[in-house]
């Protein structure tokens, strides 16, 4: 049976490649189908005549209208991303783990007029060898919000949005969707968003919703006060300029959880983020990407002190045959200094993306120390090559080391090596066309000393296939 799921996974790409639709040459490729969704825009199918893209598959679904001026119109869409995974010593212990998932998603967005939306979207997770979060879930309500939209004068507007949500914020470093498990991430919240020029701010309170296996039984819990949801709010900003090609985002994000442990402390945390982040071109080359985090609070009667460093800088040679890119980044999140001491300096990542930091996600940037040095290429228009080695070291010798998103798997026990271990990791994409991706990952991890000292040290090999289809 896997090895049928197998051979489809890796045909489909080739066979569906033949529906990519011809270009016109006189219009425009219709707009990507984006990873988020609920941001795309069908206005221009208002008036087909006048559109300047060329014809869309499933135009006809896109733009639907239910008011005699078009004014007010449904839009409907999903996605199956069917997968293959395989682990060769997955958590460094001797063992091999195959599986097939997938993940379906269908979504309708409602426009009532200029000034109000109504989103909704369902999700379905399977794991062909049993439940396990966040991969599975029958069937459930992903999104579900109210949008009203409160224009301000000619250039300024007000959005409200309440309900559920994907939030995503930045680079992910500390607030991402969960694009790699079957089921992402969503919030319970309420959400306002005022925008002007290149400038936008936003504030937000909601619940981490938390995942269950069955039909509709994720529950809503943004007025549950016994609800054990972690929680998130914050104020998130972005200004760009007018003048060079690059955002400045400014942002205060807090974090509660019932229950949280760092290196030898167990119990509530409140904890508060601070941070700084400039991402932009220089000369049409130099691509940067710079976060500075600071976080405190307390957890359970101790205090928190703790930081994040990390940039990402890469150099395009756009002059060169497959246009090759070289990029090099570099984080340092704090560790715990001491246990007992009544302080933790434990980095919390919160809701991270771990596929910036290790394309087999085993690391999160809680007391670690990386370096990533890459390599990019696109030998055609469609495709896309990535090669990336990357050197793993605790921060603090007294901490011991975490996985994703935040839970520690090691102890410290009182090791001196710091050496975590090093990975080198192929990430291949081929875009068919708008609707059709396919995307290759493969990671190879070998242990270092600290992991040999704590207990299972294989080498970590991973591998996964995956078929991207939206419409």
């Amino acid at each position: 049976m896997r090895r049928g799921l197998l051979a489809v996974l890796f045909c489909c790409p080739f066979f569906l490649a033949n529906a990519q639709p011809l270009s016109t040459g006189e219009k425009q490729p219709a707009p990507s189908l984006g990873m988020m969704r609920a941001s795309e825009s069908y206005t221009y199918l208002k008036d087909v005549s006048t559109s300047p893209y060329e014809k869309g598959f499933l135009d006809e679904i896109k733009y639907i209208s239910i008011t005699s001026n078009k004014d007010s119109y449904l839009t409907l869409g999903g996605s199956f991303r069917p997968r293959f995974e395989h682990y060769t010593n997955r958590n460094w212990a001797q063992g091999t783990e195959s599986y097939y998932s997938q993940r379906l998603s269908l979504h309708t967005s409602i426009h009532l007029g200029s000034y109000a939306r109504l989103f909704g979207e369902i999700y379905s997770g399977y794991k062909t060898d049993g439940e396990a979060l966040p991969q599975s879930d029958e069937v459930d309500i992903h999104q579900g919000y109210v949008e009203v939209r409160l224009p301000i004068g000619e250039t300024a507007h007000t959005t409200l949005v309440f309900g559920r949500n994907e939030v995503g914020l930045g680079a992910s470093r500390l607030v991402g969707i969960r694009e790699g498990p079957n089921m992402r991430r969503s919030f319970d919240l309420g959400k306002i968003t005022f925008s002007h020029s290149k400038t936008t701010i936003q504030a937000f309170y909601g619940r981490e919703v938390q995942l269950q296996f069955g039909a509709f039984d994720n529950t809503f819990s943004l007025f549950d006060k016994d609800a054990e949801n972690v929680e998130l709010w914050g104020l998130y900003s972005w200004f760009s300029s007018s003048k060079r090609e690059d955002t400045t985002e400014l942002y205060y994000l807090g974090f509660q959880s019932d229950a949280s442990r760092f290196n030898d402390v167990l119990g509530s945390e409140t904890r508060h983020t601070v941070g700084l982040r400039r991402v932009g071109i220089l000369q049409g080359r130099w691509q940067y990407n710079t976060e500075l985090i600071y976080q405190f609070g307390d957890l359970a009667d101790n205090s928190i002190s703790a930081f994040n460093i990390e940039t990402d800088w890469n150099y395009r040679l756009v002059r060169t045959t497959w246009t090759p890119t070289i990029g090099l980044k570099f984080d340092w999140s704090s560790g715990d200094k001491k246990p007992g001491d009544g302080k933790i300096q434990t980095f919390n990542p919160m809701f991270v993306n771990p596929g910036i930091y290790s394309l087999a996600a085993v690391n999160t940037p809680a007391n670690l120390l990386s370096v990533h040095p890459s390599l990019s290429v696109s030998p055609t228009v469609a495709l896309n090559l990535k090669i990336e080695y990357a050197f793993f070291y605790r921060t603090s010798q007294e901490d011991g080391l975490y996985s994703p998103p935040r839970f520690q798997s090691r102890a410290a026990e009182d090791i001196d090596e710091k050496h975590i271990g090093d990975t080198i990791g192929l990430f291949l994409n081929y875009t068919f066309n708008r609707n059709l991706s396919y995307t290759l990952i493969s990671s190879y991890f070998v242990a270092g000393s600290f992991l040999a000292e704590t207990g299972n040290s294989e080498s970590l090999f991973y591998l996964s296939s995956t078929l991207h289809f939206k419409f």
